[in-house]
């Protein structure tokens, strides 16, 4: 997802895999404190036009009982990811369920967003079937930018 989203957003605009202190935590027996952090996916910083937005991939599925929704822990993830950067919005990105007809790799479809007071979540499935054919990863890369660019509005 990384790779895809440098390609799609461009290098300098994706901040991959960064920590951001959450807060504290005590070991009640030795009284050490650690930082608590948090580590989004994927930062991508505002171009002027798109504002500046986490982005975070589930590997698991978001189907239940039929239904496409964001999961309650996906949803405290997302809030502690917005604590601890100062930024509110945040995409949360799933694999397209493989029941569904294909549609073009990278292609992405919203299918639930929330919000809780400035925070804004997001919730995009994502074509990726037939990544690995060649030249894929760029078409990928394009649909996905545009897919998210387009999820914002």
């Amino acid at each position: 997802m990384t790779v895809a989203v440098r390609l799609g957003f461009g290098r300098s605009a994706v901040v991959p895999q960064k920590g951001f202190a959450l807060g504290t935590k005590t070991k009640v027996s030795t009284g050490a404190v650690s930082k608590l952090s948090v580590f989004p996916d994927c930062v991508i910083e505002s171009d002027g036009t798109r504002p500046r937005m986490l982005l975070d991939a589930k590997y698991k599925g978001h189907v239940e009982k039929g239904q496409l929704r964001i999961t309650e822990a996906d949803i405290y993830e997302a809030l502690a990811f917005s604590q601890a950067t100062g930024c509110n919005l945040i995409v949360l990105a799933y694999p397209a369920p493989p029941s569904d007809a294909p549609q073009p790799v990278g292609s992405c479809m919203v299918f639930e967003k929330a919000q809780v007071e400035e925070v804004r979540i997001i919730g995009v499935q994502i074509e990726s079937r037939l990544i690995s054919k060649a030249g894929a990863l760029r078409t990928f890369s394009a649909n996905l930018a545009t897919g998210i660019s387009g999820a914002l509005l």
